[in-house]
Order: structure tokens, then sequence, then C-alpha cells
């Protein structure tokens, strides 16, 4: 019987599996995208970039852009319910609201 593991993304699986046309490198678009502070997005992981991934629980929440740090962005978002909570993420990882 082999131990489960328990890494930052576990149990994720389906979560992070593309579509058949979806597989392959990443759009150019998706990549450069930019935002201004105070923009709405929601969080869509890019299972093809595996750099500044979100965890887990913040998969498909919504989140106001606090500022710019290098190429990614402080999101605060509102985690199930609870209080706000500032994390960093990549444009790749975000989708305009």
């Amino acid at each position: 019987m082999s131990i489960t593991g328990n890494g930052l993304h576990k149990r994720s699986r389906k979560r992070l599996k593309l579509d058949v046309k979806e597989r392959g490198k990443v759009d150019i678009k998706k990549a450069l995208q930019s935002f201004e502070i105070g923009d709405k997005i929601i969080v869509d992981p890019d299972s093809r970039v595996q750099r500044n991934l979100p965890q887990r629980s913040f998969f498909g929440s919504v989140g106001r852009i606090v500022e710019k740090k290098g190429k990614a962005y402080t999101v605060e978002v509102k985690q199930q319910g609870k209080s706000l909570k500032r994390i960093d993420i990549l444009p790749v990882h975000m989708k305009r609201l």
C-alpha cells in the first residue's frame, strides 16, 4: 500500500487536466496579457505553466488586482467566505472578468 503525497497540489488531477484541444504550448496572447490596478479577474490556472501556480483553494475565485510585482500581479481574493487573502499570480493563470 502506497502512502499518498501531501504536496501543494494534492488531489487536483481533474482540476488541472486540460481538454485535448487545449494541450500543447501556451498561447502567447494569454502569457503576455496585461491588467490595470483595480481590474477584476478570475483565477483560472493553466497546468502547462507550473511556475507560480495558485493553491487549489483559490481555483475559480474572483479577485481584484492590487499591485504589480515584476511579471506577476498581487491579487486580493476572498477565500471561501473568510477574510481577504493576497496572492501573487502570473497573468497566464488569470482571466479577465
